[in-house]
């Protein structure tokens, strides 16, 4: 590219206008999430070698449980200050940490609490202690401070991504010395811990703006309920969207097929990740200050943010949905094999997705946390309806196919319903990324035709369907 030209692309990052903190905004959310992920999945090589694969099948139940509790549990503190126009008033900011605080402590007990009842239904007398130790991280990160939600909110990122990529780098560490020492679940466990806590005092201590401390103001703590307690109803439900197909196979097959199925759906969902990073920090703080309801022009400023969103997850899912077998076989050694075929359909069913990713925070920029909520609670409800099904017909091959390919058919249309009330939608542009998902689905399954009927057929042989038993048993992976 020719000198003059370079510059006249840098100079939209430079600034502070609007734009330039977008464009600056997506590309670090980009960046640190992608250096986040390429960390993790060096450290997955190192771990899968030095643990075995039904270590990661229970780790992946209880930090579940762990999802789910902060989820039951979320009142929205972090949108509240993106959203409210008292989002940088130290009384605000304070009071919210003061609630985050209290909620953490209130986390721990929680898992405590469930911790019998669980390591009962599940068999497994480890999660007794596992899942209040792994409760800690509530109490560590209810301490979080609240400057990294004023940097979102202002649309400087760039620090807590620093922070965030430190923290990870020092929790990978301290996973893999105790796993060479101490080859068991608890190596994941402790290097959690110690990421979390250093994280959280790293932003404290390297953030800028307002120090946290405890107070409490009548007038922000009812602005927060009022606006989180919609949150709360969604993300009530909303647990089963994205951690539901853990909760069910957790109970329904081995933790050894559990952990195989963990690996390929961490590869898979790279993209989402992404996408879910750059609507949280990027397209929310957006739509709050470029309503497509207010102007032609406005939409079409979304339009461009969404596309970028859109193509660049499309594009993810295809080349992983292409050589999903290959890589599991290339990074992987024998016993997770069967990761590759699951991580072409993961991706495959992920593909429609990527059209809905990120126009749910429109809903809240409005402030229409209502009808964000009711989404995400039909939503959730219908993915465990779907799971099940699926699974009951066709083994994990159903769940993963029969709920992505209706989740998409149902909340789609539904998603589009609440969008139009604010100007939100663009159906001509969805139909077009539409038709390049379903060309990239063609090609992804030629390829991989081989590997994924074999899937299909021992996935299907060992589904309740047609074995009439729902008992966990290990079809592609054994304990170690």
């Amino acid at each position: 590219m020719p000198k003059g030209k370079s510059l006249g692309v840098l100079k939209h990052f430079r600034g502070e206008g609007l734009r330039s903190r977008a464009l600056r905004g997506t590309g670090i959310t980009l960046g640190g999430t992608t250096g986040q992920q390429l960390m993790r999945l060096a450290s997955n090589l190192i771990l899968t070698r030095l643990l075995f694969p039904e270590v990661f099948g229970l780790m992946a139940l209880v930090q579940t449980f762990m999802v789910g509790l902060q989820m039951f549990s979320d009142i929205g503190i972090r949108p509240s200050i993106v959203q409210s126009n008292r989002g940088e008033d130290p009384v605000f900011l304070n009071t919210a940490w003061t609630i985050q605080v209290g909620r953490g402590f209130l986390l721990w007990l929680g898992a405590c609490a469930l911790a019998w009842p669980l390591a009962v239904f599940y068999n497994e007398s480890q999660i007794l202690w596992l899942l209040p130790v792994v409760g800690l991280n509530a109490v560590i990160q209810g301490f979080s401070t609240t400057k990294s939600a004023v940097a979102s909110r202002q649309l400087r990122l760039g620090r807590q991504t620093s922070i965030g990529l430190m923290s990870q780098a020092v929790g990978i560490v301290a996973m893999v010395g105790l796993a060479w020492i101490w080859p068991s679940v608890w190596a994941l466990v402790i290097g959690g811990l110690i990421s979390s806590l250093f994280n959280v005092v790293a932003l404290h201590r390297l953030m800028p703006g307002v120090a946290n401390r405890f107070h409490w103001n009548g007038d922000a703590a009812r602005e927060l309920m009022n606006f989180g307690r919609f949150i709360f109803l969604s993300t009530l439900v909303g647990f089963f969207v994205n951690q539901g197909d853990r909760l069910v196979l957790g109970k329904l097959v081995s933790f050894a097929d559990l952990g195989i199925y963990n690996i390929g759906f961490f590869m898979a969902t790279v993209p989402t990740m992404l996408g879910q990073r750059v609507a949280q920090s990027v397209l929310f703080p957006l739509y709050r200050q470029v309503r497509p309801s207010e102007s032609e022009q406005n939409m079409k400023k979304i339009r461009r943010a969404r596309n970028l969103v859109t193509g660049s997850m499309i594009a993810m899912f295809g080349v992983l949905a292409v050589v999903g077998v290959l890589l599991i076989d290339l990074l992987y050694d024998p016993r997770y094999a069967a990761a590759g075929p699951m991580l072409v359909l993961i991706a495959l069913t992920s593909l429609f997705d990527a059209l809905m990713i990120g126009n749910g925070q429109l809903l809240l920029a409005e402030g229409n946390s209502r009808d964000f909520s009711r989404l995400v609670i039909i939503k959730g409800l219908c993915k465990f309806v779907y799971m099940l099904t699926g699974f009951w017909l066709f083994g994990i091959f159903g769940l993963i196919v029969v709920q992505g390919i209706l989740i998409a058919l149902t909340i789609y249309p539904l998603q589009q319903y609440y969008l139009s009330k604010h100007s939100g939608t663009d159906l001509p542009r969805d139909a077009l990324f539409a038709l390049l998902g379903v060309l990239v689905c063609i090609l992804a399954i030629w390829v991989n035709w081989d590997s994924v009927s074999q899937f299909y057929a021992a996935s299907r042989a060992a589904s309740p369907s047609v074995t009439g038993n729902w008992s966990p048993t290990a079809v592609f992976g054994h304990d170690g």
